[in-house]
Formats: C-alpha cells, structure tokens, sequence
C-alpha cells in the first residue's frame, strides 16, 4: 500500500471508501512543506484546494489583521489542527471564499488536493461523493457544535 493510500485510510473524511477509491484519491495527492509561521492561505482567498496535514500544526485565525498588529494577541488563533486533520474541504461544499487565514503553527508537512480535480473524481464516482461529502459535513457539524473542544 502506497504511503498516501496508507495515510488517507487513517482520516475520517475518507472513512468507508474502498482500496481503489483511497488510491483515486491518492493520485491527486501532491505534497507541500511549510514553515513554522508561513501563511498557508489568507481569508478571502479563491479556495482551490484543500489540505490534509501530514506532520505539525496549523492555527486557523479568523481576524488576521488584528494578529498582525498585536502578535501577542494568540487568542485570535481560533483553531491549532495537527496530523490528520484538514482544512480548506469548505471550498468542497459551497466553493465560497476563504473564511479564514490559516499559518503553520510549527514546521508541517501537508497533502494538497487541488478542488477542481476532486469534485471531477466525485462526479466519475458517485459512491466516493457520497462518502466524502457525508463525512466532510459530519465533520464540519461537529466542529460547529463543539467548537470549544478544538
């Protein structure tokens, strides 16, 4: 099993799908590094891809203009996400922009899967759709009701 494949099975988006869809997703993988600070998308950007984290941290900051004026101010980070976790699939759902600036929080390792290409493989294979979109929206309504818990 190849080292994306393998990963992609651990994370709930991807949760029920089988070998071959894990390994259709896997194809669309392209790996990108960050680090520790570097903005990783700004709010209000296009959202063109989404971001599964391999290694290290990202922090999720909803009012990016105030942090940058008071770096002190660490309360503005709304979210720090870690290995496994994702950010970005919200592009998925509605194809809004951006809702938020989100930095590495230390050095992170990340897939990128680019949104275009992903809706296009949900569109070829409906049962792979279905899953991810279920589970991104299970996951999505979980952050919303336990948002304290993040």
């Amino acid at each position: 099993m190849s080292e994306k494949k393998a990963f992609l099975k651990q994370l709930d988006m991807f949760n029920g799908l089988s070998e071959q869809e894990l390994a259709s997703v896997a194809a669309l993988c392209s790996e990108a590094s960050y680090k520790t600070g570097d903005i990783i998308l700004n709010i209000k950007d296009s959202a063109d891809s989404f971001f599964l984290i391999r290694s290290g941290t990202v922090q999720i900051i909803t009012n990016p203009d105030v942090l940058e004026a008071k770096p002190e101010m660490l309360d503005l980070v709304t979210v720090n996400l870690g290995k496994g976790q994702s950010f970005g699939e919200m592009g998925l759902v509605d194809r809004g922009a951006r809702s938020a600036t989100v930095r590495a929080g230390s050095d992170t390792d990340v897939y990128v899967i680019n949104c275009n290409k992903f809706l296009s493989l949900c569109q070829q294979d409906t049962h792979l759709g279905f899953l991810v979109m279920r589970n991104i929206a299970a996951d999505l309504s979980f952050k919303l009701r336990y948002r304290n818990l993040i």
